[in-house]
């Protein structure tokens, strides 16, 4: 079992909420060209063992839909990436 992912225009839907993706090398290029934005955790249950762990959401200043962050699919899974604890910001 899998997430449950959807094509909607530009974003997707992942276990029923509109997000968009960025990966970490996204991240750093926001910072580099000066992009407003926060972060936040949130906790979802891990599709591959059924544990609860944490997603981080990206919000852009002037974006409607929030990013969800995910590996780089060129280097690794391209899937969610999840922390088994709530990381220190």
């Amino acid at each position: 079992m899998g997430y449950q992912v959807f094509n909607v225009g530009e974003t997707i839907l992942l276990e029923g909420e509109p997000l968009s993706l960025v990966t970490p090398h996204g991240v750093e290029k926001w910072i580099e060209k000066g992009v407003r934005h926060s972060h936040r955790y949130d906790q979802v249950r891990d599709p591959r063992d059924g544990r609860m762990k944490y997603r981080c959401l990206y919000e852009v200043e002037g974006k409607d839909v929030p990013f969800v962050l995910v590996n780089d699919a060129g280097t690794s899974d391209g899937r969610v990436v999840l922390f088994d604890d709530k990381p220190v910001s």
